[in-house]
Order: structure tokens, then C-alpha cells, then sequence
């Protein structure tokens, strides 16, 4: 049953309660006073209201707080002892002395108290920034996020990130009070060589010259921070400029080694971050030439292609297809998983289908270009590397040549045509052609392993029938679509390995 408009759950009236505890102090200040109502005026508590001021350095991070705090006590100790118990002007001083010594020990231990605290929560802090950076976030979120980060764990009001461009440091975030106009975008080395130190440098105070202080007057800012971003390598890649409002922002040793320790961090994250850009732009360029769409009719056949990654754009594996018009002789065409991930499997897929071209254009049955190619991996290939490939030809007429090396053999054909299996290419294969011939409509759904590898959260394999209510759809679109999403419903959307589908469906035009 939902809950009622307006009730209060005990987290929400907890919460409430949290929110209300700078009432405690002014509370116990209530209830001595109470005290020393109801008892007889021959006694007097007075001595307690000491305990308001120090509950209140304890409950708040405010001086004004506790300074408040302490005045109402004096006040009502005041009034109390003065005109209710009417004690002695000794026994009064003393009261209120005990109380005032309250307050000052409340106020000096609240500010170790936030010292304390803010270590924590700088560590923490910093903690979290390592994490999120290591997340692997793109370039721009890491400045971003660097930017951000500086000036909440130092409190500045204003930062900015800068990336070393030859002789001059170029502005990629900044993080600004409101108020606060806009720093330097660019920066030369000769006008600013501080920013180009390999150790921090603090500028401001009562220095009134140098190249950062106009830029400081100009913003109303009274210091700032050099604080250079050196990578693994020992080279600066740019600086963080932190900058305060006040010309003394009360940096310890230990906030300074600190903040080496984070652009250090900094440094390191945004190093990674534009390698892995870096790599992810090239498997976007290999990508597109792996899976390359092909024309959806050539020489009497309907072409249809598909893919799913199975992880992220860095994790690319070496899935292709391709498809080669070979004028009046029909298509070639080949599939293939290299095994492995990433930009290794996509550099050996990605020569693959180049030689693969050249031997299409030699006229090389899909034997011989398998054996061919099988010799490539060898030689190109590591130790480990194999590669899995089914090659074909069709021909305007109808008539199929398929061969297999190590490579699932495709679905759709009645009856089915099944070339015998040989090694993966890098292994020695040996292949051998094999023939058939498709009727008008009837189609050669090639596939990678990712099709008949998925399994459920169970751990159970696609049940045939599911594949083969997929393959009865209509038209030849619905039949990649359909095979997607039965892979996707299946495996519950986790995909096991990557997913490319190459079909052809004999469709000769009048």
C-alpha cells in the first residue's frame, strides 16, 4: 500500500532531526535555566550552562555558532545568578569566567576539530578522484573532473587546467567562483615561467611584482599555485593554476606534498585517458574498415550484414566480413573471428581482409585463398594467434562454393551444405571446397560464434528451435533482426563474445 501524502517515515523524520541539531546547545541552555526555576532558590545550576558553548563546538562547524552559543549562556547565567539566586558578585564572576573558558575551549578545539575533519575529507576526496579517474573517463571529463576537484579539496577560488602545447600552455578546464573572471586561455613560456616549472611555485603575498600579479589584481585575487602535471616519464604535460582570494590561503608542508601527490595523480589520469582516446580512434578507423556494409544486391544475391560488440570499443575483438563483386562470376565473400581482443585481433583481422581482396581479384577458389591466408597468420601472426574463417563463392546461376577453416558452417540452405572442417587458419589448415546450389529465395546466414556461444544467466545454450523461428521471418532483414534479439533475450543482454552476421540470399532480378 503506498503511503499516505504527508506521513513521515522514520528515515525522513531522522533526517529532520539531523538537520536540527544546532538546537541542542540553545536546548540545554533551556532546560539549566528550567532547572533553576523549579528548584529552590537556594540552589543553582548555573555551573551547567559551560556544557552549551562545547556541545556546540562539537556539533557545529560554524564560530558563529558556538560564539553565540556561549554569549546566551553568559546571558542567562547572568540574569540567573544576578536577580533569581542573587549570589555573590564572587560566585557570579566565577560562574561566568567558568563559562567564558568554555566558550575559548570550545572555539579552539572546534578548530582542530575541522582540521582533523578536512584531512579526512581531503584523503577522501582524494580517494575518489582516483577512482573516478581510473575509471577510464574521456580526456575532457578528466580535466574537467581535475579542474573541479583542485578547487573543492583546496578551497581556491578559482583553477584552472592547462596542457603544454611546445612553448606555450593552453587552457582545457577551469573552475571558477561567479564572480571570478575567466584565467589566462593561453600561456608563453616566457611571459609566464612559472607555469612551466617542474616544481610548484606560490606566487602572491606581499610580492608586488612579477608576471602573475597583474593577472591577479585584474581578478581580484591576492596569491595562486603553480602546480606542474608531470607524467610516468618524468616530462610536464601542463600545470593546474590554483588561486585564492586572500594573499595568504595558509598552505601547510603537508597540504604542499599533498598537492604534488594530486597533480601527480592528475598527471598520470589524463596521460591515460588520451592513450586510451588515442587507441580508441584507431579501432574506430579499423572497425570501419572490418565491417565495412556491403551493397545490399549484387549480381543476383540480397546482402545483409549485422554486428554486436560484446564490450566496449576498447576491447574490439577481430570479428570481420567482407563481400567482393567479381562482375559476371558472382560474389566472394568470407567471415572470420581472430582470436584475442583489441587492437592486436583487429590489426591481423584488418591485413586478413586486405589479402583476402587480392586473392578474390586473383580468381583463388575459397580453398586455396584459406590456405593462403592460413600461411599470413603463420608468418604474421603470434605464437598463440588463430584465426576461425569460412570463404565463398556464389555465382549468378545459383551455385555455391564454401570452405571451412575451423569456422561454424552457416544456416539457412535445404538441404543444409556443410563443407568439411578444417584447422583455423595459422594452424595448417587444409581445407577442402564444397559444393551446392541455392533456388531462388533460399539464403546463407554466415555467422561468428557469438550466435551459438550466447548463454542464459543459467548457463544454457540458445535452444535451436529459437534460431530457426528467427530464420523462418520473411524477408532477409527480419532474419538478422530477429537473430539479434534472440541472442540479446537469451543471454539477458550480455553478450559472451562478439556477434557479426554476413547473409546472402539468392534473389536474381528479370
Amino acid at each position: 500500500m503506498e503511503q499516505a501524502v504527508g506521513e513521515q517515515t522514520p528515515a525522513r523524520a531522522l533526517s529532520g532531526w539531523l538537520a536540527r541539531t544546532w538546537l541542542l546547545p540553545y536546548l540545554l541552555i533551556a532546560a539549566v535555566a528550567v532547572a533553576d526555576l523549579l528548584l529552590p532558590r537556594s540552589l543553582s545550576t548555573g555551573a551547567f550552562l559551560v556544557l552549551a558553548p562545547l556541545l556546540a563546538g562539537r556539533l557545529s562547524t560554524g564560530r558563529d555558532h558556538v560564539f553565540g552559543t556561549g554569549l546566551a549562556a553568559l546571558v542567562v547565567g547572568f540574569a540567573f545568578g544576578r536577580y533569581l539566586h542573587r549570589i555573590d558578585d564572587s560566585q557570579l564572576g566565577l560562574q561566568l569566567v567558568l563559562i567564558a573558558l568554555g566558550t575559548l575551549f570550545a572555539l579552539l578545539n572546534q578548530g582542530a576539530y575541522r582540521r582533523e575533519r578536512s584531512a579526512f575529507g581531503r584523503a577522501a576526496d582524494t580517494v575518489t578522484i582516483a577512482a573516478s579517474l581510473a575509471a577510464g573517463v574521456e580526456p575532457e571529463q578528466a580535466y574537467e573532473l581535475l579542474a573541479r576537484s583542485a578547487r573543492t579539496l583546496y578551497a581556491a577560488a578559482a583553477v584552472a587546467v592547462y596542457r603544454r602545447q611546445h612553448e606555450e600552455m593552453v587552457s582545457v578546464a577551469q573552475d571558477r567562483e561567479m564572480l571570478v573572471p575567466q584565467l589566462p586561455t593561453r600561456l608563453d613560456a616566457h611571459a609566464f615561467p612559472a607555469a612551466f616549472s617542474t616544481r610548484p611555485e606560490r606566487v602572491g603575498g606581499r610580492a608586488r611584482s612579477g608576471p602573475e600579479v597583474p593577472v591577479l589584481l585584474a581578478r581580484g585575487l591576492g596569491s595562486l599555485l603553480w602546480l606542474p602535471l608531470v607524467d610516468v616519464a618524468g616530462r610536464q604535460s601542463g600545470t593546474i593554476l590554483l588561486a585564492w582570494r586572500q594573499r595568504d590561503p595558509r598552505l601547510s608542508a603537508a597540504d604542499l606534498d599533498a598537492s604534488v601527490r594530486f597533480a601527480s595523480l592528475g598527471a598520470r589520469a589524463i596521460s591515460g585517458s588520451e592513450r586510451v582516446q588515442a587507441q580508441a580512434e584507431v579501432l574506430h578507423q579499423i572497425q570501419a574498415l572490418l565491417l565495412e556494409t556491403p551493397p545490399a544486391w549484387a549480381a543476383g544475391y540480397q546482402i545483409g550484414v549485422r554486428y554486436q560488440s560484446a564490450s566496449g570499443l576498447a576491447e574490439i575483438g577481430g570479428d570481420f566480413y567482407d563481400v567482393v563483386e567479381m562482375g559476371k562470376e558472382g560474389l566472394a565473400f568470407i567471415i572470420a573471428d581472430a582470436r584475442g581482443k583489441g587492437l592486436e585481433a583487429s590489426s591481423l583481422a584488418a591485413v586478413l581482409k586486405g589479402a583476402f581482396r587480392t586473392l578474390a581479384g586473383e580468381g583463388a577458389g575459397p580453398a586455396a585463398t584459406l590456405v593462403r591466408l592460413d600461411r599470413l597468420v603463420a608468418r604474421e601472426g603470434g605464437e598463440e594467434d588463430f584465426v576461425t574463417a569460412l570463404a565463398g563463392r556464389v555465382y549468378p546461376n545459383g551455385r555455391v562454393v564454401l570452405a571451412s577453416a575451423g569456422h561454424p558452417v552457416p544456416l539457412g540452405a535445404d538441404p543444409p551444405l556443410i563443407p568439411r572442417t578444417a584447422a583455423p587458419l595459422g594452424l595448417g589448415t587444409r581445407p577442402v571446397d564444397a559444393f551446392g546450389l541455392l533456388r531462388p529465395g533460399q539464403r546463407l546466414i554466415c555467422y561468428t560464434d557469438g550466435l551459438v556461444e550466447a548463454r542464459s544467466r543459467a548457463g544454457e545454450f540458445i535452444d535451436p528451435a529459437e534460431l530457426d523461428r528467427a530464420l523462418a521471418a520473411s524477408t532477409l532483414d527480419e532474419v538478422l533482426d530477429r537473430l539479434v534479439v534472440t541472442v540479446e533475450q537469451h543471454s539477458d543482454g550480455r553478450y559472451a563474445d562478439d556477434l557479426a552476421l554476413l547473409a546472402l540470399e539468392y534473389a536474381p532480378r528479370a
